[in-house]
């Protein structure tokens, strides 16, 4: 929930020229013909539109640069040693962050782990802060979760979850919870990165408005009917995906429970689907996650995730797990989305 209080606006200062973002098409879906890359990194997003890249990022004070986000992560999470990196401990409580304000080095991997020891759920909102990371993967007991950027987290009382990321852009970010009256009770702190951004890879930045995602995404979560929602789940296990094949209907709010009902944890793959639906959410034992768009979400063996959408776009879509050697042992299916009503 969005805090009705005014926050004072994000200072950062940067000064940085970057690449242009390369346009790339889309490809119509077709049936998997040969196995997906296997390396564990920050899944590809779609390309940005090239008149919409920019080549020069202007100061996080202007309106337009506020909206923009680090569209090449993953050649940042693929070059980190992330056996370097560094570990940080955020406690939330009612209602504080402890430590209230954080500071980070520009390059350097980290695992923020966001610790709930209080006895409600709580928000670790900064929104400014995560367009300008390369973000690996949020991790619960339960799944890890893989995004452009995340919006929002909420942790359960007495839960962790840990955001593996690496911040690039100097700057100092606010840090809120947006849950109704936290932030007006004193829940608000900053993050500071300092330091220069990295040299190589080259920071590629886009326009929010050029994701690959459905733009208007947060305006039909906003306006769908929850209470009608359908329920739906699909199990994984070794090597499969049960049902194989499913279908939806476009305009429809749904809960997808993916369980995962083998011994070890299995991918839920679908970046095509992904990038056609609405997202709302998705939701562990621990917490939830809020983004434009998943890329990738994986559980662990006898846990589950709930993905909270509303499918847009009518088409076949490749469903795929990419955990080495599960697409070869025939982990695949298709998800199938057709008109409302």
């Amino acid at each position: 929930m969005r805090r009705s209080a005014s926050v004072p606006a994000v200072l950062v200062t940067l000064s940085l020229v970057v690449a242009a973002c390369s346009a790339a098409g889309t490809a119509e879906t077709a049936a998997p013909s040969a196995a997906p890359p296997a390396a564990e990194s920050a899944a590809t997003p779609a390309a940005p539109n090239e008149a919409q890249a920019t080549a020069t990022l202007a100061p996080a004070n202007d309106a337009a640069a506020a909206d923009r986000y680090v569209a090449n992560a993953a050649e940042f999470v693929a070059a980190a040693d992330w056996d370097n990196k560094k570990t940080v401990t955020i406690e939330l409580a009612e209602m504080s962050f402890t430590p209230k304000d954080i500071t980070l080095e520009a390059g350097q991997p980290y695992v923020l782990e966001i610790v709930n020891v209080g006895t409600e759920k709580h928000e670790f909102t900064a929104e400014e802060f995560m367009r300008t990371v390369a973000a690996r993967k949020a991790e619960t007991t339960e799944s890890e979760v893989k995004v452009p950027y995340f919006t929002e987290i909420e942790v359960f009382a007495g839960k962790t979850a840990e955001l593996f990321l690496i911040p690039l852009i100097p700057g100092s970010y606010e840090l809120v919870c947006e849950i109704e009256g936290h932030f007006e009770k004193g829940m608000f702190g900053t993050i500071t990165v300092t330091g220069e951004a990295p040299a190589s890879p080259a920071l590629q930045l886009a326009d929010v408005a050029a994701g690959g995602w459905v733009q208007d995404g947060p305006v039909l979560v906003a306006a769908a009917d929850w209470d009608t929602r359908e329920a739906i789940t699909i199990d994984l296990a070794e090597m499969s995906f049960t049902p194989k094949d499913t279908t939806l209907k476009v305009g429809q709010p749904y809960v997808i429970t993916v369980a995962n009902v083998g011994t070890e944890k299995h991918e839920f793959t679908a970046g095509d689907f992904f990038n056609s639906i609405a997202f709302r959410k998705a939701e562990d034992a621990s917490g939830e996650f809020k983004a434009p768009a998943p890329h990738e979400v994986e559980v662990f063996a006898g846990k589950t995730i709930e993905l909270y959408l509303i499918p847009t776009t009518a088409g076949t879509f490749d469903l795929v797990c990419e955990i080495k050697g599960h697409f070869e042992k025939g982990m695949f299916g298709t998800i199938t989305v057709v008109a409302g009503g």
